[in-house]
Formats: structure tokens, sequence, C-alpha cells
């Protein structure tokens, strides 16, 4: 009967011990949604270092709410000839909650396979509680999206020092905090009763787009009315400022938010200061040195422009508009044609919509990857819609002409 009790404690403690990793996963949970679906608002600032020794790069970003605590998320990207790695910190207070630690590998030949690593760290009172990992292989020129692969949930006494992980990664990611705080701290005005201010939100004829900022803070998208220094327009609760659609004299803008310098004028037709207006969005992307940016606008059931644009070397202008649409269109309805898909459907029928652009660096080559969405508006039929991956390479003009974009790969996902 002695014997019992023991047994008894031992299970009642790892009950009491899995309840508690249960509501910690929740509060993670809580806390990674209430981060990523607010950090774009949030006041940014980063710094990088390029052309480093062994062509190594690097970034750091930080983005900090206003909240009591406030919630921090941390990103540290690196590149070299091999591939790239990325790390992203979520935290509360000075608690680390959350790491997701992503690597890229390619070496160094024709042809090369991808391999990418992705784990995702839980932890709670200073200590690992969860970890999943997931792997996969991808042939040149293929996405390296890792959302259809599976998780595994790794068995913690099997995870090879995980109780340095979490001293490990709150050390970088304080690190990275402390950093760009004393670059920030060094920037601000020299009368500390003046508070610096964040990045512009409007200026002479142009209004920012929320969501369309570089990774270091410096440019982003913008919209204005021709002739108008501040657009007659309506105003949300919220005192964002909108226009319809069609209405005249409507530009989109790339700027530098540090100076207010316009760089130059898209063929994107956003109308207001929210990126999504019900079915309108306008989507952004960046690469990671800012060279290039893509800017996609979007309906109800397809894609209205998506260009890509390269700033010039001193970041004062652009380069002409690179057409993205009519290229990833072509593509995915090129791979289709040629497994039959258009004898069962007119492809005039199908509405095309672009998405997550993603522009990557793939060794010395720029990518630009693309998602593709076609489909028949309100059709019944089975199988009347598809979704592809198209793969583009940046090739620039050894003349010094425009940048060129070169069909890689087109990747279509089965139902």
């Amino acid at each position: 009967m002695k014997a019992i009790f023991p047994l008894l404690a031992l299970l009642c403690l790892g009950t009491s011990v899995l309840a508690q990793d249960k509501a910690a996963l929740k509060r993670i949970s809580g806390v990674f949604e209430a981060i990523e679906k607010n950090f774009e608002y949030w006041p940014h600032h980063s710094i990088t270092g390029e052309n480093l020794e062994g062509g190594y790069a690097f970034e750091h970003h930080l983005w900090q709410s206003n909240d009591e605590p406030p919630l921090y998320r941390v990103e540290s990207l690196s590149f070299d000839d091999h591939g790239q790695a990325k790390k992203q910190y979520f935290i509360q207070g000075n608690e680390l909650l959350f790491v997701l630690d992503r690597t890229e590998m390619t070496p160094m030949q024709p042809k090369a396979v991808t391999s990418v690593v992705e784990k995702r760290l839980y932890f709670a009172e200073g200590a690992l509680i969860r970890m999943l990992a997931k792997e996969g292989k991808f042939s040149a020129g293929k996405a390296t999206d890792t959302a259809t692969l599976k998780n595994k949930d790794l068995p913690l006494d099997e995870v090879q020092g995980a109780g340095e992980l979490f001293s490990e990664h709150d050390r970088e990611s304080q690190n990275i905090i402390a950093k760009i705080n004393q670059i920030s701290m060094e920037d601000a005005p020299a009368d500390a009763s003046q508070p610096a201010s964040g990045p512009a939100t409007s200026g002479d004829g142009w209004r920012l787009i929320q969501g369309s900022t570089s990774r270091d803070g410096q440019f982003a998208l913008a919209w204005g009315l021709k002739g108008q220094s501040a657009p007659d327009a309506e105003a949300d609760e919220d005192g964002a400022l909108s226009v319809e659609p069609e209405t005249e004299g409507l530009t989109n803008y790339i700027i530098n938010l540090r100076t207010g310098a316009l760089l130059g004028k898209t063929k994107g037709s956003h109308f207001g200061d929210k990126h999504t207006y019900n079915h309108y969005t306008n989507e952004v992307a960046w690469s990671a040195a800012e060279t290039y940016v893509a800017q996609v606008c979007n309906g109800k059931w397809a894609t209205f422009d998506a260009n890509l644009y390269e700033l010039n070397p001193d970041r004062t202008g652009l380069s002409k508009a690179l057409d993205l649409l009519e290229p990833s269109k072509k593509a995915v309805f090129e791979h289709l044609d040629g497994g039959g898909f258009f004898k069962k459907f007119d492809k005039d029928s199908f509405t095309i919509t672009l998405h997550d652009v993603n522009i990557a660096q793939r060794g010395a080559t720029t990518v630009v990857l693309v998602e593709v969405s076609g489909q028949i508006p309100k059709s019944d039929q089975d199988g009347a819609w598809f979704d592809a991956t198209v793969t583009f390479k940046l090739i620039p003009d050894d003349n010094g002409g425009p940048t060129k974009l070169q069909w890689s790969g087109t990747e279509v996902h089965p139902e």
C-alpha cells in the first residue's frame, strides 16, 4: 500500500504539469496573435549590415507596442552565399514566449536543392515547454513554402541542449533590442524635452498606405489626388481617409518617409490610408535590402495591377514598372494547358488574382515568387479554380539597362 502513494503523487504531478503547459501554450498563442495582428502599426526601428566579409549581410528589426507591459516583435535576418536564416522573437514585457527559427541552405552549384528547416519553440517561466519542427527540400526555382509540410512535435528529452535554448534565445533577442534602442537614442533630438516623431504619415500631396513600409522603415507606398496638397476625402471614425476607387486624379507613389520626398509614381490604384477596404486590398512586398518592391492591387474577383519596381542605387528614384500580372498569368495558363486543364474549362472565363509576392535571395540571384489563384466567378462546376506558384529570376542588364523578369518555374498546387 505504501508504494501506491508515491505512484499516485507522480501521476498527479504529471497531470498538473500538463495542465500548466496547456495554460501556458494558450497564453503564448494569445500573445502571438495580438502581435501578428498589430505589429505593422507600431513604431519600427532597424539596423543593417551589407557587403560584410564572406558576402555576409544582416538585418535586425524591432517593433514595440505602447501596451503596459509592452509587446515586442524582434526579427533577425542573415544572408550569405549559401543561404539565409531568420529568427523571430515574440516577447511580452521582459519575457520571451515564442521563437520561430528558420534556415534555408542552397549549395553553390547548378540546379542545387534548397534545404529548409523550421523550428517553433515555446517558453514558459524560462524553460522550453514545446518544440515543433519541419523540414523540406525544394528543387531549383521552386517556392520554399513549408505551409503544406507537417510539424513534428519533438519530445523535450530528445531535444539537444533543451535546457540552454531559453537562455540562448533570450540573450540574442535582448541584445538586438538593446542595440537598436541605443542607436535610436543616438538619433534622437538633442532636446530631450522634445520627443522624436515617428515616421511621417502624410506630406504635400500624399498620404501613407498602412502596412506598406519597408523593413528598415525608410520607404513606403502612398496615395494622393493630382493637384491636391491634401486629398478631398472622407474620414473614418479612426481618422483614416479614403476616396472612391474611380476618383479622378488618383495616384500612388513610393516615398521616403524620413524626408517626405517622392521617389516616383507607381501604376497602383489604391485609394485610402488603410491597406484593406472590403474586397479591395493593397499588398506590398519589399526585398531584404529594400532594393525592390512589389505592389499588388486586388478587387473581389481579380487583380487590377501588379508591378515590381527597383529603387535607384542612390534611393532617389524608381525604375519603370515591371509587370507581374501578365507574365504570371501566361506561365500558369501554359502549364495548365499542357496538362489538358482547358479541355474542360474556357480559360477566358477565369479571373486571376495575384497575392503573397515574395522577393527572396537565392545565392547571388534575386527571385520573385508569386502566388496565383484562378477561379470562374460564381461557377458551380467542380474544379473551376486553381492555385499555383510562379517563380521568376530578376536578370540585371550588364549595360545598365532595366532589369528583366525571367520565368524560372511553375508549380500548381493540388486540390
